[in-house]
């Protein structure tokens, strides 16, 4: 079979992504799946609650300066010399389109990777291995530029718990009884894959609790950086086949629209959630019905996916918040859990970059100069897995991994060829994200180690204002203590299923 090496349009690339990063948010994305989420509830027997949102309100981060965000250009130079056998894509920026608020430019800044590494410090140290497991399920095989879509809606809804579910619902509503139906069989085939990817975080969750605990399997002296690396790839390796199967059917899917049905989508692209049909769930029951328990999430997840894959670009597809990686710790809980169960909360997304600069910042009052330092290390230690280095890094694996699931639109691509290239680039990405993971779970420790009783009361302080308070109806809330774990956002009624998991992870801490 021929094959070509990934090309860059670099002009066009940079233009898309540069934005003045003075106006740049050092918070990264809202993070919560919305309805689709809460429990794995189904949407075809759920009633909407009302409107809900927090009375608090945050201050606003401080934005990075230019100087610590790289250019676009040298990353996209790094992922086009590292590129492989992957077909030829050039993204470009339409023609009197506005540069995006949410970049890649903004995500891999100094300050935001700073600030998010920060918060899943203070996520970790104040928190419990039940919160760590909270994780919202758009994190697995998110190539689709849903992240992207929701990042930067126009009209500021796109981290509201409704966004989901509008975008999901109009393309529910659009699909034919045939197309749908190829939705629910893939939902009911992948089940076990999504399960299974989330029971599977759980070991490296427990050994990076051990750590923090002190509570090592005797004759070890840390985690290894080995076992870690291939607990992450597994993790990868699945999500890649998740990901290569999902755009497979989403190819097949697109192509299949008819005119009208083509017409209905284009009307929604390039505008907010305010612009789209206000589709109810009683005018998609019907069509929702029949569906096996546990897959309406995952259908909602397909239809939010086919309108973001359809409406978007490789650049949103590779586009990733800053707090996409780094997910074993504890955040996403932090933010998200006052969010469940209440639709039209909206989260905040300027929490994570005033609540990380507790730990990474002296001046707010929480740690010392020298323990915010040694937390900020952080980001030159991830740096070069994250982007700079120039064989193999994250943004440059995604790019080249983003681009052969959209190559599979093309009828004239090699569906078992992708299928290969994706698992390999897949491996990678476990790789370098395991590095990172292990690198993080390890100076946590270490600044928390240095902590004074009053210095962690402190900090224990923040996570409860920041995790509890009332709702609009006034109604008060407390997640600060996390009591059971979660599979993905849904509680685990029956822990005993965890075992497995969680029992024995000493292989975490020496030699594979």
């Amino acid at each position: 079979m021929k094959t070509t090496r990934l090309i860059y349009n670099r002009k066009a690339f940079l233009a898309t992504h540069m934005i003045s990063l003075a106006l740049a948010l050092a918070s990264g994305c809202g993070g919560f799946e919305d309805t689709a989420s809460n429990f794995a509830r189904d949407p075809a027997s759920t009633q909407a609650t009302p409107k809900a949102t927090t009375t608090k309100t945050k201050a606003k981060a401080d934005a990075p300066t230019p100087a610590e965000a790289p250019t676009q250009q040298s990353t996209v130079a790094t992922a086009t010399a590292a590129a492989t056998t992957v077909p030829t894509v050039q993204p470009t920026i339409s023609s009197g389109a506005s540069v995006p608020s949410f970049n890649m430019s903004q995500t891999l800044s100094d300050e935001a990777q700073r600030t998010t590494i920060a918060f899943a410090g203070l996520a970790m140290m104040t928190g419990n291995l039940a919160s760590q497991s909270f994780f919202p399920p758009g994190k697995v095989a998110d190539y689709t530029g849903f992240q992207f879509l929701r990042d930067n809606d126009p009209d500021g809804m796109g981290h509201n718990t409704s966004f989901l579910t509008r975008v999901a619902n109009n393309v529910i509503l659009t699909l034919n009884d045939s197309q749908l139906a190829q939705l629910k069989a893939l939902a009911v085939a992948q089940i076990g894959q999504i399960n299974l990817y989330g029971y599977k975080r759980f070991p490296l969750m427990k050994a990076f609790r051990r750590l923090m605990d002190g509570d090592l399997p005797s004759g070890a002296t840390d985690l290894n950086l080995n076992a870690v690396k291939q607990a992450s790839r597994d993790l990868y390796l699945l999500d890649g086949q998740i990901s290569f199967d999902r755009a497979k059917l989403y190819a097949d899917i697109l192509s299949s629209l008819s005119a009208t049905q083509r017409a209905r989508l284009d009307a929604m692209k390039g505008k907010g959630w305010n612009s789209w049909p206000d589709i109810s769930q009683d005018q998609i029951r019907s069509k929702m019905s029949g569906l096996a328990p546990g897959t309406s999430v995952a259908v909602m997840t397909y239809a939010g996916d086919l309108f973001s894959w359809y409406a978007g670009s490789l650049e949103a597809d590779v586009y990733f918040c800053p707090e996409r990686h780094g997910t074993y710790f504890g955040s996403f809980y932090m933010k998200d859990a006052p969010a469940i169960g209440h639709e039209g909360y909206g989260i905040d997304t300027q929490l994570t970059a005033t609540a990380g600069a507790a730990l990474s910042d002296s001046a707010k009052g929480y740690v010392t100069q020298s323990q915010a330092t040694l937390m900020s290390s952080l980001v030159s230690q991830q740096r070069a897995n994250l982007y700079a280095s120039s064989n193999a890094n994250i943004v440059g694996t995604r790019t080249r991994i983003a681009a052969l699931l959209r190559s599979l639109m093309s009828a004239s691509t090699s569906a078992d060829d992708i299928q290969s290239q994706v698992l390999e680039l897949s491996g990678e990405y476990g790789d370098l994200d395991g590095e990172n993971n292990h690198a993080y779970a390890t100076v946590f420790v270490q600044v928390y180690e240095t902590l004074t009783s009053a210095q962690k009361s402190k900090l224990s302080d923040l996570r409860k204002s920041i995790m509890s308070g009332r709702y609009a109806n006034g109604t008060a809330f407390d997640f600060s203590n996390c009591l059971t774990p979660f599979l993905y956002s849904a509680p685990i009624a029956n822990q005993s299923s965890l075992e497995s998991y969680i029992s024995n992870t000493d292989a975490l801490f020496f030699e594979p």
